[in-house]
């Protein structure tokens, strides 16, 4: 699908026609639905809350403006409720326990390598538990998310250089707190 086509369906279902929406989730269906599966790391849950986030989308999309890119809106949508989940469900709203095992792997395949490898981990989740809730917000979006600046600006509704100097307070912060360990 164009952005052209993309902006027609938005168009089209903020004036009432529904059937206008299904090619936008056809497009981001499965976008949102890892998103969701990623915090909360449950199946049947992440099948709800993905359903959840289209329907919010549905019922919210005359307030979308055009001012950030359609995936943007909608992405902040989606971790709207899986914060909303994690609240009533009374977890931590950050998924450090997901932060992916294979990216502090390499090839060799020695017990004690493994051990050690494990200890950072749970050195480093810890590490990131003691960040204030903005910075541990930005840190995972823009590491584990891999989302640029401009993109985690949009979705926490703050400025691009403010997100930057959240996301450098964290390094240093994080520098401060490993360093004795390593």
């Amino acid at each position: 699908m164009t952005p052209i086509d993309e902006k027609h369906c938005i168009t089209r279902t903020q004036q009432g026609d529904t059937e206008a929406f299904a090619p936008l989730v056809g497009k981001y269906h499965t976008r949102v639905h890892n998103h969701i599966y990623r915090r909360v790391r449950d199946t049947e849950v992440a099948k709800d809350l993905t359903q959840e986030t289209w329907l919010k989308a549905l019922r919210g999309i005359h307030t979308f403006r055009g001012e950030a890119a359609f995936s943007s809106w909608l992405y902040r949508i989606a971790e709207n409720v899986c914060i909303d989940y994690f609240r009533k469900q009374k977890h931590d709203t950050d998924p450090l326990h997901l932060i992916p095992t294979d990216r502090i792997t390499d090839t060799h395949a020695c017990p004690s390598q493994d051990i050690l490898r494990q200890e950072c981990r749970e050195t480093l989740k810890n590490a990131i538990k003691c960040l204030s809730e903005t910075r541990r917000k930005v840190f995972v979006l823009y590491y584990h998310h891999e989302l640029p600046i401009k993109a985690i600006a949009r979705i926490l509704n703050r400025s691009e250089g403010t997100i930057k100097t959240h996301l450098r307070n964290a390094r240093l912060q994080l520098q401060e707190l490993l360093t004795p360990s390593l």
